[in-house]
C-alpha cells in the first residue's frame, strides 16, 4: 500500500510563498568490482561558483553499508570538502534532482536533496533530506535529517525576510489518534533554530483514510506546542 500526499487541497503553511529551485538530474553512475565495491553517483554543475567555477558533487556509498556514505565536493575538479552522510545511496532511490536555492537569504546558491529510504505503506515517505549550505569561503555547511514526504516539499518565506522556514513532516500517536506534525526551521548562525513559537507551531493534522488538510480540533493549539523539535528527527550537522 502507498500513500501520496498530492491532492488539490492546501495546508496551512501553502499559503505563503514557495522557494524557486533550479535544478539539475543528470547523474553519472559508476559501479566498481573491486575490493570496496563502491557505487558512485556524479553531477556537475557548470559555473556554480560566482557563474565562473563549477561544483561537482560526488555521492559514494559501498556494499553491504546501509548507513555509512560519504558526500564529496570539487570545484573545478579539486575536492574541497567531504561529508559522511548515515545512508545508503543507491540506484533505484537516487532519483530527485539536485536542487539549487538561496534558502537562508544570504545570496549565495544553496544545495538540496532528497533521497527517499524506499518502504512500504506510511514507511514509503521516509526520505533523507540534505542541505549544504554555502559560505563565503566558498565551502559548505552539511545538514540532514530524516523525513517524510511524498515528493519536494518546498521551503516557505512566512515573513518576507528571504529566510525560507523549512517544513518538517513527522508521524505521532496521541490519545489512540496519529496525526501528522509539521515543525519550521531556519539556517540561522551555521545551524537549524526553530521558529515554531514565532508562527504558532507545530501544527498537527489528523491522519485519517482520506485527503486532510485542516489543523485539527482534538488538540488545542497550546497543547500541540508539546510536539514541537528543536531539531528535526535523526539531525545531522557537519
Amino acid at each position: 500500500m502507498t500513500f501520496t500526499l498530492n491532492s488539490f487541497g492546501q495546508y496551512p503553511f501553502e499559503k505563503y510563498p514557495a522557494i524557486k529551485y533550479k535544478v539539475y538530474k543528470d547523474w553519472k553512475v559508476y559501479n566498481t568490482n573491486g575490493k570496496e565495491k563502491k557505487t558512485e553517483f556524479i553531477l556537475t554543475i557548470p559555473k556554480f561558483y560566482d557563474k565562473i567555477d563549477s561544483l561537482t558533487l560526488v555521492l559514494t556509498s559501498f556494499a553491504g553499508k546501509w548507513d555509512s556514505s560519504y558526500i564529496t565536493v570539487f570545484k573545478n575538479g579539486k575536492q574541497i570538502q567531504r561529508f559522511f552522510e548515515p545512508m545508503l545511496f543507491y540506484e533505484t532511490n537516487l532519483f530527485e534532482p539536485i536542487m539549487l536555492a538561496d534558502v537562508n537569504g544570504d545570496n549565495l546558491q544553496d544545495i538540496k536533496l532528497i533521497v527517499p529510504y524506499m518502504g512500504n505503506g506510511t514507511a514509503s515517505l521516509n526520505t533523507r533530506v540534505i542541505y549544504l549550505f554555502q559560505q563565503k569561503d566558498k565551502n559548505f555547511i552539511k545538514i540532514s535529517f530524516m523525513d517524510k514526504m511524498s515528493d519536494n516539499r518546498p521551503e516557505r518565506d512566512f515573513n518576507g525576510d528571504g529566510n525560507y522556514e523549512v517544513i518538517t513532516m513527522t508521524l505521532t500517536s496521541y490519545q489512540y489518534h496519529s496525526y501528522w506534525s509539521f515543525n519550521l526551521f531556519n539556517f540561522k548562525k551555521n545551524d537549524f533554530v526553530s521558529t515554531n513559537n514565532k508562527y504558532n507551531y507545530p501544527i498537527l493534522i489528523q491522519f485519517l483514510n482520506r485527503d486532510n488538510f485542516k489543523i485539527t480540533n482534538k488538540i488545542s493549539r497550546q497543547k500541540m506546542k508539546d510536539f514541537g523539535q528543536t531539531k528535526p528527527a535523526d539531525y545531522d550537522r557537519k
